[in-house]
């Protein structure tokens, strides 16, 4: 379906430009995570495919103001569009967004302190203040990607922790956690973003959609990877009886490389016996690893129940920090229905018992993607400071629910001795040698700043 930028907001906000007071000419907003949020940073990361997509370049036309005024009437029953803003844009600047964005870099982890801005949103032309607000909406689904590349990396400071204790080998990190959420998602396009918030940290998906994403935005090269794997369709379609016959048809065809099988189709337990015994000296002789993945069942009884069935079958050995680590031909994966918290209740259980936390590989679906929202960071986007009749006014809600108080003036923000710190602009002076870490990034429809995928994982790196 075509995008008409005039009606790229919600509703409301198309009735909105008459009640500004008069002789409104300029219109500062912020967007933030505010005090209360789930997570004590924020991953900022998913701006630039917006702009990309629906700011850069000439997005009001006369046809699609025509479009908007005719869907405008009927939507209200009655003339509200502003038909003269965006005439004028037309006119005045061949169609471009007289706006001025300015963002923290891509991939930089802001703590969300009191509600630490992440962008400011600027009007340019004093006869279009009011579109500073109408991009809000557009603007704030900045928060999908932004939410699941905090939440990935939350886990990834989980996994660290743990390989820290137990493991030789700190590179595993990488692919500790896979996408599987493409089919739990609500469109091609949340896919997309959300996946791509997820690679902002590691480098295993099953979300083609999140590859082709960043691609497009980002340019680069391939940013993510993924594995020959089976499901149940796959290891069920001999019935329970050949199912063996099943595995040794994979083993025979992919003799190299990693693949990982479902393992409980029927039972888990007789699955990895039965393995061991009859291909566990050509699972040792592969160059490459077969992974386990049990599919159901408590998830830290199951897969540490697994995991020691797997070394009892193949093997392990001691690691230099006396903890156990496979024979590096085989591994578990562990799929079903985790979240963060499930996560570190796993690898506890590994650790109690003594095992190596390179040793299992993690995929998240909904629990990644999905099972998020906007107030997991309690995202907003607020007017701040308005200018009418060659006047600024300061401007802020103090609502009696004080967690949702917003900030008033003209925003920036800047790293101090004490740590990272939105101010005031014109409170700069009391802080010398602080420069604003909020960049320009649009400026009057042209997109000023282009980060590459490769500068927005560094600026994450943990």
């Amino acid at each position: 379906m075509d995008t008409n930028f005039c009606t790229l907001t919600d509703s409301y906000k198309l009735t909105h430009w008459p009640m500004y007071p008069p002789g409104t000419t300029r219109n500062h907003a912020y967007f933030a995570a505010r005090a209360g949020a789930k997570y004590p940073e924020t991953v900022f990361v998913g701006l630039q495919p917006l702009l990309k997509e629906y700011m850069v370049g000439e997005v009001v036309t006369t046809s699609k103001i025509a479009d908007a005024v005719l869907k405008s009437d009927a939507h209200f029953g009655m003339k509200l569009f502003n038909t003269t803003m965006y005439q004028h844009i037309v006119k005045a600047h061949g169609g471009r967004l007289p706006l001025r964005i300015k963002a923290v870099p891509e991939g930089m982890v802001v703590p969300v302190g009191d509600g630490n801005v992440l962008m400011t949103v600027d009007s340019t032309d004093p006869l279009c203040a009011p579109l500073t607000n109408v991009v809000e909406t557009i603007l704030t689904q900045v928060w999908s990607p932004s939410t699941v590349a905090t939440l990935s990396r939350e886990v990834k400071k989980t996994f660290k922790r743990y390989l820290d204790y137990t493991s030789d080998n700190p590179d595993a990190i990488n692919f500790m956690l896979h996408d599987f959420g493409f089919r739990g998602v609500s469109s091609v396009e949340s896919a997309g973003s959300a996946g791509m918030g997820h690679l902002v940290n590691f480098l295993g998906t099953d979300t083609f959609r999140a590859l082709e994403y960043i691609m497009e935005y980002y340019g680069g090269p391939m940013p993510g990877y993924s594995v020959n794997a089976t499901e149940h369709s796959i290891m069920t379609a001999e019935g329970p009886e050949g199912e063996m016959n099943v595995v040794k048809r994979l083993l025979d065809a992919y003799p190299t490389g990693i693949l990982a099988m479902v393992i409980d189709s029927y039972n888990y337990k007789e699955f990895i016996s039965k393995v061991g015994a009859l291909f566990g000296d050509q699972i040792k002789a592969r160059d490459g690893k077969v992974v386990f993945r049990p599919d159901s069942g408590p998830p830290t009884e199951t897969a540490m129940d697994v995991m020691v069935r797997v070394g009892t079958e193949f093997g392990y050995s001691l690691n230099s920090k006396g903890f156990k680590t496979l024979n590096p031909k085989v591994g578990v994966l562990w799929g079903d229905g985790v979240g963060p918290t499930g996560i570190d209740g796993i690898l506890g259980a590994m650790f109690r018992h003594g095992w190596d936390a390179q040793n299992i590989v993690f995929g998240m679906g909904g629990g990644l993607l999905q099972k998020v929202n906007r107030d997991t960071q309690r995202f907003a986007f607020k007017s701040s400071y308005q200018e009418r009749n060659g006047k600024g006014y300061d401007i802020f809600k103090d609502p009696l629910d004080g967690t949702k108080k917003s900030k008033a003036g003209r925003l920036m923000l800047i790293d101090t001795v004490h740590g990272i710190e939105t101010i005031r602009v014109d409170e700069k002076h009391k802080f010398p040698g602080c420069e604003d870490l909020l960049e320009t990034v649009f400026e009057n429809g042209e997109l000023v700043r282009d980060m590459s995928f490769a500068e927005v994982r560094a600026n994450a790196c943990i």
